[in-house]
């Protein structure tokens, strides 16, 4: 069941995400989101109720907002699927927003960024102007970045409600100085794959590996 839009948005809210600053840990993983399934444009989306808010984006603006009905993301958090991917939006009238016709975009994959009690704040998605499909396995690397933001998100709301912003800080960069290494790991071996597309099931496998040293990272309780 999905839970009520009212106690979505309040515990959207609660994580005081909203028209935050740029911070570099979620500039980063939309920058290897995009690198990963080699599309042009990755971003984390917040779907409130009057608006969609982008708190990082490759390939187009970062902090951008747009009208709910003008982004597809309002329908990956309400999707039935874990993600929601549209292989070809220009096969069939009507399918995109006005928004997605206007920017010539054909493919879409979006993952939900969820709570552990089950809301959906936003996602993490990808676009791409040409038809696309998306492999299950990719799907499920796709949801494990998504994860990793909500991991992000929950860390840094328990620092701030301890008053502990200089423990977000700390904690940030260790996490964006682990992603930076396993970037570098997963830079060599996706060179090594040629940017197949899709991705190979053999380089899925270890990049999942390396986000999960993220994620370990990300765990780590706030003292107090």
């Amino acid at each position: 069941m999905t839970p009520p839009e009212p106690n979505r948005l309040a515990v959207l809210d609660s994580y005081d995400i909203l028209y935050s600053a740029r911070e570099k840990l979620f500039d980063d993983l939309v920058e290897l989101a995009a690198y990963i399934f080699s599309v042009p444009v990755a971003r984390i989306a917040f779907v409130h109720q009057l608006e969609v808010w982008h708190k990082a984006s490759v390939g187009m603006p970062a902090q951008e907002v747009l009208a709910p009905e003008q982004t597809l993301c309002t329908r990956a958090i309400q999707a039935e699927e874990p993600v929601l991917v549209y292989t070809d939006l220009a096969a069939v009238p009507g399918l995109g927003t006005s928004a997605s016709q206007e920017r010539q975009v054909r493919f879409y994959a979006g993952a939900p960024v969820r709570t552990a009690q089950g809301y959906c704040l936003g996602t993490v998605c990808l676009a791409g102007y040409e038809t696309r499909e998306l492999t299950e396995a990719e799907q499920q690397l796709l949801m494990q970045l998504a994860d990793l933001v909500m991991q992000a998100l929950e860390a840094r709301r328990q620092h701030l409600l301890a008053r502990s912003t200089q423990g977000w800080e700390q904690l940030r960069q260790e996490a964006e100085e682990t992603l930076h290494n396993q970037m570098a790991v997963v830079r060599y071996l996706k060179a090594r794959s040629a940017g197949q597309v899709p991705v190979p099931d053999e380089l899925l496998t270890p990049i999942a590996r390396r986000l999960h040293e993220v994620a370990q990272v990300l765990a780590i309780q706030p003292e107090g």
